[in-house]
């Protein structure tokens, strides 16, 4: 069988959301008793003090972090895209080693952070989305000169740029009702615009790389 690596890699573009929205939103929130999808940080379910940390740092986090990884080398590999998407595949390939750290140094009990290892998943935690937004930026841009995909645009404004205005504008008293909620969504509707972009790129022939 003869397998087509930019498929491969463009395809861990969307199976990476699925499986890290399967297992960090719904399956290991479901294993860990007394969580509370509502009220807790995904971030607690790979706690020091969490009994399945080990399946949710693995599984969840880092393994993402590979996913996004693939993608990135598999936008770098394609041709026609341009140098701005280079560059945003680049900022996508630093997005992906930042949630493998999330993996890699888990938060202190309770994600009360007061250790070193606690200090650098916070950074990996938060310095991810900016770095993904200008990745999405980057590709923004170059999609505009591809008339086939222009239409991305729409989805990384809405999912790109509604995540990260939800994450940093919605009301502070609405964040401490339902701050489990409120995290899930500035987290995934970013990565779902990933998802919408790997499948799309996934879709076209890549005959000799090229879009």
């Amino acid at each position: 069988m003869r397998y087509n690596l930019n498929k491969i890699l463009i395809a861990s573009g969307f199976i990476g959301p699925a499986v890290f929205f399967f297992t960090i939103y719904f399956l290991f929130a479901f294993l860990y008793p007394g969580y509370n999808i509502h009220r807790d940080y995904i971030s607690e379910l790979g706690a020091v003090d969490s009994p399945i940390r080990l399946a949710a740092n693995v599984l969840g986090f880092s393994l993402f972090g590979v996913f996004i990884i693939l993608f990135s080398y598999g936008v770098l590999r394609i041709k026609g895209l341009g140098t701005l998407a280079k560059l945003g595949a680049f900022f996508i390939f630093i997005t992906g080693v930042l949630m493998y750290l999330v993996g890699i140094f888990p938060c202190d009990a309770e994600c009360v952070n007061y250790s070193i290892r606690g200090d650098i998943h916070t950074r990996a935690s938060d310095y991810q989305f900016p770095v993904l937004g200008l990745a999405y930026v980057l590709l923004a841009l170059a999609f505009l000169e591809i008339r086939r995909l222009s239409w991305l645009v729409l989805p990384i404004i809405l999912f790109g740029a509604g995540g990260f205005l939800m994450h940093y504008l919605i009301p502070f008293s609405l964040t401490q009702q339902f701050p489990g909620i409120i995290q899930r969504a500035s987290i995934g509707l970013p990565y779902l615009a990933m998802a919408i972009i790997a499948a799309t790129l996934y879709s076209f022939s890549f005959e000799k790389g090229k879009v």
